[in-house]
């Protein structure tokens, strides 16, 4: 009886620490296929977020806390991603805007596509702009964290440095959730 007492504990014990471990191990969502097939396809934009050091967050100011968008991947290597602010003024004139407006219209709106890679074992989503909205992006390598939530949904979080305006820099955590189009 003893010995049958032992051994229940002994398997329970067990039993939990595979649990214990399994769970810290599919914290994240583990999909059938590859990485890269999981992000194939369209997805819209759910949320972004900039969290600083002492608790408080806010949404990009591109797009505002309720930001539009849309991210393809495509099968041949491809991506494009486009987010913006709703609200933007219309221009006066539909082909011809003033300085202000097109100043405006860019202030919240992002836009890039070109080639992409996933490295599964980095966890990270590298984009390639060939094309985008900043020709600063044209020919670097976005690298892209990514977290996967379930099978149609996912974000992105990068650390970042935001600058203040008096000039100094405060490091920052930018997130930004996705969720697949059916």
């Amino acid at each position: 009886m003893r010995f049958s007492i032992c051994l229940v504990i002994c398997l329970s014990l067990a039993s939990a620490l595979q649990a214990q471990t399994a769970n810290s191990i599919a914290d994240e969502y583990q999909p059938q296929g590859s990485v890269r097939d999981y992000f194939l396809g369209a997805w819209k934009l759910v949320a972004t977020e900039i969290k600083y050091p002492d608790g408080h967050t806010e949404a990009y100011p591109d797009v505002g806390p309720d930001g539009s968008g849309f991210l393809l991947y495509t099968p041949a290597g491809y991506m494009c991603a486009q987010l913006m602010k709703p609200g933007r003024p219309a221009w006066a004139d539909t082909r011809n805007p003033t300085p202000a407006e097109a100043a405006s219209a860019l202030a919240g709106f992002v836009s890039y596509c070109g080639k992409f890679e996933v490295r599964a074992g980095e966890k990270a989503v590298i984009h390639l702009p060939t094309t985008a909205w900043t020709p600063n992006w044209l020919g670097t390598e976005q690298r892209r964290p990514y977290h996967l939530i379930s099978q149609d949904r996912f974000f992105f979080r990068v650390p970042s440095k935001e600058k203040q305006p008096d000039g100094t820099e405060v490091p920052s955590t930018r997130t930004i959730t996705w969720e697949r189009l059916k």
